[in-house]
């Protein structure tokens, strides 16, 4: 591995890796942060209005910077940074890449039958649907679930990936060792969520309350800049600037991601294997 291809990996590794995104979904307002408001304000209501022709293509896109975010959160702990890239990490690669597709059709299917369920019931029973309050709430609490079974998934099985496993080999293993002690599983996994959303908690009140009040006496100066999409060309930009304020705020996010992570492991099963005397340990 060429030290560019090392830099490109401890970069998205930095910006992707473990939970790391997870902060904007549980705190939207640390993604909108770093955004304009005026401008914001003024593409939203284009998008509505005048501009409502483009806002499913808009909606299409931001689902490829979806895509794009899970793929490379996963590539980010599939491929190895101290040694060579083999065959057997193109294929897990692959069957994640088939994986994450496979749980956004579902997902995107069982959004359009909600949307014929609301809307039969709508016609036939005069029953309103507040579909543009369930989407959001849904999305959010789908996508936080989906990057903590990415997180878990890939602690589980780092140490069986080093010592040289695939990724459905370690899993296949961690699964096996599931069964004999699900509590230290369970255990780890809730120690890690208590930690995320503390941490993600710290993180929007630095925002809010340090960031933001600097920034507003100082002006906008990192503040970035959407504009009126009139065109596929202008969509195409606040659709760019929407995943640089992603970056931005995981860039952020990264060393209390970090931290946590540290003090996590310590609760991983892998990485705190049950003793001898358990192993041998008579059972009941």
């Amino acid at each position: 591995m060429t030290a560019l291809h090392r830099f490109i990996h401890g970069l998205f590794k930095l910006l992707f890796g473990d939970f790391n995104g997870i902060q904007v979904f549980l705190y939207p307002m640390t993604l909108f942060w770093w955004i304009d408001s005026d401008s914001f304000i003024s593409a939203i209501t284009g998008l509505l209005t005048i501009q409502r022709h483009l806002f499913p293509l808009c909606l299409f896109f931001l689902l490829l910077i979806y895509l794009a975010f899970l793929i490379v959160k996963n590539s980010s702990a599939i491929f190895p940074e101290g040694r060579p890239v083999t065959g057997s990490d193109r294929d897990s690669f692959l069957r994640m890449v088939i994986e994450v597709h496979k749980i956004l059709l579902i997902t995107i299917v069982s959004s359009a039958l909600i949307y014929v369920v609301a809307a039969f019931l709508k016609y036939y029973y005069g029953i309103l649907v507040p579909l543009k309050l369930i989407y959001p709430v849904v999305f959010r609490g789908f996508s936080i679930l989906l990057i903590l079974y990415y997180t878990l998934k890939n602690a589980w099985t780092e140490t069986l990936r080093e010592e040289g496993k695939s990724m459905e080999t370690a899993f296949r293993a961690v699964r096996e060792d599931w069964d004999k002690r699900p509590l230290a599983y369970a255990g780890h996994a809730l120690a890690l969520v208590l930690m995320i959303i503390i941490g993600s908690f710290l993180y929007n009140l630095i925002i809010l309350n340090l960031l933001f009040p600097l920034v507003g006496v100082h002006g906008p100066g990192l503040k970035v800049l959407l504009i009126p999409p009139e065109n596929i060309g202008a969509l195409l930009y606040d659709v760019f600037i929407f995943g640089v304020s992603l970056m931005l705020s995981n860039l952020l996010f990264s060393p209390l991601a970090k931290v946590i992570m540290h003090y996590s492991d310590r609760f991983n099963p892998q990485t705190t294997p049950v003793t001898k005397e358990a192993e041998h340990a008579p059972e009941n």
